[in-house]
Order: C-alpha cells, then structure tokens, then sequence
C-alpha cells in the first residue's frame, strides 16, 4: 500500500490512515526526488505553474500511490485543488481525500528557533508531518537571520544562511501544525534580517513582497533551481547585515 499525501494533512487523518495501514509506505509528493524530473508533468501543466505543484504532479505519476491525502484551500492552495481532477483522470483507481485542516492546537516550533544547520530544520520539519516526534525540543538560540517562505524546491538555497537562522512563515505553520494559521503566517520578529522567499508563480510571492517592504528585507522569487544571480543577491544581504 502506498499513501501519498501533500502539504500538512489534519493530524486526525495520518492517525487515521496509520490504524488502518499499519504496513503501508509514506510518500511526501511535495518533496522532490532525483530519479523523477518535474518537467514529466509538463503535459498536462502550464509553464507558469509553481515547481512544487510540477513535482507533486510528477511525483504522483511515478510513484502512483494507491491514496492520497490533499489538503486544499486556505492550508494549502488552490492550485492544489485544481491539480485534483487531473490526477484522478491520469490514476483512475486513486482514492483522493480532499480535506481541509483547520487544526488549531499548536505544538509549538522549537525547530525554528534552534542553532541546528538551515537545511537539517526544513528536512525535520517535513518529515515530522508524517512521522510527528512531540519530543524533538531544541534549545532556543538568539537569530542572527531569519528565512521566511515554504520550503523551498532547491534546498540548496538554505546552505547560504548561518545555523542561528530562525524559519518564519507557512514553514513555521507547518511546524506548528497548524497550516492555515494566517497570524503565525504573517509574524516576523523585528529587527532580524529576513530574506523572504517565496517560489515563482506561487500566491504568496504577495505575502512576501509585502512583508519584505515592512521588515526591510530581501524579497527573493524563485523558479525551480536556484540561479547564481538570486545567490548572489541573498549571499549580499546576509554579508551587508552582518549575519555571518
């Protein structure tokens, strides 16, 4: 049994699918992998459609999970409910449940305030989503940046910021469990230098222009892999404010 699932689905349903498929594989669609190129989706997507929504897409197509969990709407997108009719006509036996999570306990976001590397935060993060462990509590650390956004298509991107970077935005929600936390969404804490990102064709590049004009920040809209022009531009930022 393969379950697919996207974003962060209601706690309620990963126990839930848990009980019943107790042996059943777990696959993150929003995660790229190296054996399947997003472009595979191309056939059925416009161009200007984000890399995440490309690589649940193509993800979908290769693995062909037998259920998927996709939350839609305000915890995730509405691109990701206008994917669904796509995948049921290519993966006709799919079972889909659509859902919305509205879940407001929070359970709190001490990845994102921790010392540990960028990129070792957002690979917890997303693997908590379906493998929830309450008792990861890393001590806090004072921020010397911040990182604002979803985790990105190309972490590579996360390799230029220091340990003590702290994580803002939908990231943080989904930390927090809660993706459709519109306050924790918008909270940025004064004064640290952010880069806010978001990536190309996405709904919150508003968020993030908007926020990043407030905060004084670095605004960075990406397409897929990073370019050396958009790393030079975050390298820069983090180097003029002293974050190193």
């Amino acid at each position: 049994m393969k379950i697919g699932f996207v974003g962060v689905p209601p706690l309620e349903l990963i126990e839930k699918y848990k009980r019943s498929f107790p042996q059943a594989e777990w696959f993150d669609l929003d995660v790229p992998r190296r054996e399947i190129s997003r472009k595979d989706s191309m056939t059925y997507l416009p161009e200007t459609t984000c890399s995440v929504i490309q690589t649940i897409l193509s993800n979908t197509m290769t693995i062909k999970p037998e259920l998927i969990i996709a939350p839609t709407g305000a915890c995730k997108c509405d691109s990701m409910r206008f994917l669904l009719p796509i995948i049921k006509r290519i993966l006709k036996s799919v079972e889909i449940v659509d859902c919305r999570n509205t879940d407001s306990k929070d359970f709190g976001h001490p990845l994102c305030e921790s010392g540990l590397p960028l990129i070792e935060k957002f690979e917890m993060i997303t693997a908590n989503v379906s493998n929830p462990k309450p008792d990861l509590r890393p001590e806090r650390t004072k921020p010397s940046a911040g990182f604002w956004g979803v985790p990105p298509y190309d972490y590579s991107i996360l390799k230029l910021f220091p340990d003590n970077t702290h994580v803002f935005g939908w990231t943080r929600c989904m930390e927090n469990k809660t993706p459709h936390n519109m306050q924790m969404e918008l909270h940025v804490e004064p004064g640290i230098p952010t880069v806010f990102f978001s990536q190309a064709f996405c709904q919150k590049n508003i968020l993030a222009k908007e926020l990043a004009s407030i905060h004084k920040g670095l605004y960075v809209e990406v397409d897929g892999p990073m370019d050396k022009s958009t790393q030079a531009k975050i390298t820069a930022f983090l180097e003029l404010r002293n974050c190193y």
